[in-house]
C-alpha cells in the first residue's frame, strides 16, 4: 500500500511521454522540487487532463513509485492567464527556468515555494507596467537565490529578502536599485557556475 502524499504545488513545466502520457515538474511546498508522471492524461477521456496544464497552482496528490513519483488527482487552485501579456508570459518563464537550472534534488523549502507563489499570485492578480513586471521578476530571482542559499543579505536589498509580501510599493521602491540588483545576479549566477 502506498502513502498518498497531497500538497499545493506549481506546474513549472511538463514533457510529453509516448502516446498518451506526460512528466510534469513540480514545485511542491510539502516535498521540494519533484518530478511526476500522469498516465493516459493525454487522452480526451483522462480526468486530469483540465488540472494539469503548465504555469498552473494545483493541489496535488502522489505515490511515490520505485522511480519516480505518480499523479493520482488534481484540483486546480489558479491557471493564472499568462497567454493574454507576452511580458508576463516572459517574467513567469525567466522564473521558471531559473527553477529549472537551479533545483535537482527533492528538498523540502517552503519558503522557496512561498516566494514563488507570491510571485505567481501578483504577476497572475494584477495589472502590470512593464517597468513593473521587471521588478517583480528581479525580486522574485533574488528570493530564489537567497532561499537557495546562492545570495547573502546586502544592506540595500535587506528590506526585499526579508519579507516575501509583494505590493506596487514594494516595486516602486525597487526600482532605483534593479540595476544593482541584476550586477549581484549576474555575479551569484557565475558563481554557481551552473
Amino acid at each position: 500500500m502506498h502513502h498518498i502524499y497531497t500538497t499545493k504545488a506549481i506546474i513549472i513545466k511538463s514533457v510529453p511521454i509516448g502516446e498518451a502520457n506526460k512528466y510534469y515538474f513540480l514545485l511542491t511546498q510539502d516535498l521540494g522540487f519533484i518530478r511526476a508522471s500522469a498516465q493516459g492524461v493525454r487522452l480526451d477521456k483522462s480526468k486530469l487532463k483540465g488540472h494539469l496544464q503548465d504555469f498552473c497552482l494545483i493541489e496535488i496528490s502522489l505515490v511515490k513509485g520505485r522511480d519516480i513519483w505518480r499523479i493520482i488527482s488534481v484540483e486546480t487552485i489558479k491557471h493564472g492567464n499568462f497567454l493574454d501579456d507576452i511580458n508576463k508570459l516572459i517574467a513567469l518563464k525567466n522564473v521558471f527556468n531559473l527553477l529549472l537550472r537551479l533545483l535537482h534534488g527533492e528538498e523540502k523549502n517552503e519558503q522557496l515555494f512561498y516566494s514563488v507563489e507570491c510571485f505567481y499570485n501578483f504577476l497572475s492578480n494584477n495589472e502590470l507596467s512593464q517597468e513593473n513586471i521587471k521588478n517583480l521578476e528581479t525580486i522574485t530571482v533574488l528570493r530564489i537565490l537567497y532561499h537557495l542559499g546562492y545570495m547573502k543579505i546586502t544592506p540595500s536589498f535587506s528590506d526585499f529578502l526579508k519579507d516575501d509580501e509583494l505590493s506596487f510599493s514594494t516595486l516602486d521602491l525597487f526600482n532605483s536599485i534593479r540595476k544593482q540588483a541584476v550586477a549581484n545576479i549576474n555575479d551569484s549566477l557565475n558563481e554557481t557556475h551552473l
